[in-house]
């Protein structure tokens, strides 16, 4: 009958969809951009922030802390807000990618254990001789950065409060942007040692604005991206870089209770 199958069709049961063409990971422009998104994030979330703030004190001018508090208050929801969405947003482009720890992957892996050891080692090495090729390049000039300018002004409990935003989230977002996004794109096309060497200076260049623009103090950034970037190509993980990172961070901010 016509409505009846040719005998050369095949059953519709055994009939499959084609397969699936591999999700396609961001290019190198696409990672730029995000980078860039989260320092515009960081400004336009600062930037609502920092009104609301400004606005509730003058509603509410005794009831509020004062300036220096409500300032760390503010960076601490800026930094909060603009990582989760970066964050986020990476996992979802890198999908299946954030599990791998190869050259084209984000590196969301368990690492072995003896790398986070030399993670921290590293993390506590690397203020120790930034500080010392700071000191050799600055020629006897301070230098400080905004975050620790505001809290060095704050009450000691503000700086408490404080220290998870720029220990733990700060080498969070900066891990998977820097040494999870970038450094895999620039590995496919680079190899590793470019990946590594690129990578870092790009990480410390981006650091200018909040150092003031104080060109001698960058090496010492770079220093730290060349350690975690080590780090994330010899594991196979972001893990071990993000435990150095945040253990130079957790030493530069002894400083705040030292002043005390």
């Amino acid at each position: 009958m016509p409505h009846e199958l040719s005998p050369t069709s095949p059953p519709l049961d055994t009939v499959s969809a084609p397969p699936a063409l591999p999700a396609r990971t961001p290019g190198l422009l696409e990672t730029v951009l995000t980078i860039l998104a989260y320092f515009a994030l960081q400004a336009g979330f600062g930037g609502a922030f920092g009104a609301t703030s400004q606005f509730i004190a003058r509603m509410f001018p005794d009831a509020v802390p004062d300036q220096p508090d409500r300032l760390i208050l503010v960076v601490i929801l800026t930094l909060i807000c603009a990582a989760a969405v970066v964050v986020t947003w990476i996992v979802r482009r890198w999908s299946a990618k954030t599990l791998d720890g190869g050259a084209g992957g984000l590196g969301f892996t368990p690492p072995p254990g003896r790398y986070i050891a030399l993670g921290t080692a590293l993390g506590i090495l690397a203020p120790v001789l930034g500080g010392l090729l700071t000191q050799f390049l600055a020629g006897g000039h301070d230098v400080s950065q905004t975050v620790t300018d505001i809290a060095d002004r704050a009450h000691v409990g503000m700086r408490v409060a404080l220290l998870p935003a720029v220990v733990l989230i700060g080498p969070l977002v900066e891990e998977v942007l820097f040494r999870g996004a970038l450094l895999s794109v620039l590995r496919t096309r680079l190899g590793d040692g470019w990946a590594i060497a690129v990578s870092a200076i790009v990480f410390g260049a981006v650091h200018l604005p909040d150092l003031d623009w104080l060109w001698y103090a960058v090496p010492n950034l770079i220093l730290v991206g060349v350690f975690c970037a080590w780090l994330r190509v010899r594991s196979g993980s972001i893990w071990p870089g993000f435990v150095a990172h945040a253990a130079n961070n957790a030493l530069a901010t002894a400083s705040w209770f030292m002043a005390t």
